[in-house]
């Protein structure tokens, strides 16, 4: 079978704050429906502007964000005569953490929502609001959003997507992850189509094509370093939240009967042998594709790779239960690496 063509990324974000629009969308074009997302550190507890695009190339045109504790969340949309205002009305779940604000809109049919959920309790805490007669978004704006970095402190992220629903999480690996195949480690950034990829329990496979991805990296997207010795044998391996890594050692032949069971990489982070990474607003990475799920080893941690569901994983995957208990049995005597 011959490996086919990929492309460029599937992650389903049109636009990305400090990268841009990722899917080639014409600048004069206009997104008439979708959502913009916002993810900011918590707690929130005096006035700020949060965006602040204003335009005047031809015709005013004004996208900003703001929140106010007396208020909440205030959207000011102006394309030329036209300005609308959304508003999420306070208070706020508070707390340490982080929290996601979502404006969905849908121009064609003169609807809106907000939604502001704080991520970091033990459920998330959700506020809501809906109104009439958007504006749709001129893809310029949302690419001149983009240059703006982070305006205010509180900023982790945003972007903006074309899905019905949020684009999730994506399993994928750092560029600089070393992977083993025919010809040696080599770097996962530098892999291609054809090469053939050593894995733990299907032998030699070739790679069908290594996706690169452009996701967040910051808040709930940030990505997880993984530290060496104690998962790679030399060198910190970066991998995304959801990843999943194979752990092995007695406490998993004890609960669970197996020599390996996978869980997500962010159930290792203790500050110490793992911690989450949010150094960058977006991070190089690439998920790999064998044609199936596989077992590959990047020096010495063993990764699970081209899965769509749990049912089809070539080890059993933990609850979020069991991972709760076989963290508390590991403590402080890991045996993370395979």
């Amino acid at each position: 079978m011959s490996p086919s063509p990929m492309p460029a990324d599937k992650t389903g974000w049109l636009a990305l704050s400090d990268r841009g629009i990722l899917d080639g969308s014409p600048m004069q074009g206009l997104m008439h429906k979708g959502q913009f997302v916002i993810e900011l550190a918590m707690p929130l507890q005096e006035a700020v502007v949060l965006l602040d695009h204003q335009a005047n190339d031809g015709w005013p045109r004004t996208f900003a964000l703001m929140f106010d504790p007396a208020i909440g969340f205030v959207i000011a949309h102006r394309q030329g005569e036209r300005l609308q205002r959304h508003i999420l009305p306070g208070p706020l779940p508070q707390g340490i953490g982080h929290g996601r604000l979502t404006f969905a809109f849908d121009a064609p049919a003169r609807v809106w929502s907000m939604r502001f959920e704080y991520l970091s309790g033990e459920a998330p805490a959700v506020i809501r609001s809906r109104g009439r007669d958007p504006l749709p978004m001129q893809i310029a704006d949302l690419a001149a959003l983009c240059t703006l970095g982070r305006p205010s402190t509180p900023v982790l992220w945003f972007g903006a997507s074309t899905a019905g629903a949020l684009p999730g999480a994506a399993p994928w690996i750092g560029l600089r992850t070393e992977v083993e195949t025919s010809l040696g480690p080599v770097a996962a950034g530098n892999l291609k189509r054809g090469d053939i990829i050593l894995t733990l329990d299907r032998g030699p496979q070739m790679l069908l094509g290594a996706q690169p991805l452009s996701l967040p990296a910051r808040g709930s997207f940030a990505p997880v370093l993984l530290r060496a010795p104690y998962f790679g044998m030399h060198q910190d391996i970066l991998v995304s939240a959801d990843q999943l890594i194979a752990i092995g050692g007695p406490e998993t032949e004890y609960l669970f009967d197996s020599d390996q069971v996978l869980m997500p990489a962010a159930a290792l982070v203790d500050g110490r042998t793992a911690y989450s990474d949010d150094r960058r607003a977006v991070t190089g990475s690439v998920a790999l594709d064998l044609g199936g799920p596989a077992l590959i080893e990047a020096d010495g941690c063993v990764l699970a790779v081209g899965h769509d569901a749990q049912l089809d994983l070539p080890l059993r995957a933990l609850k979020p239960y069991e991972v709760l208990t076989l963290m508390s049995l590991l403590g402080r005597s890991p045996r993370y690496a395979a």
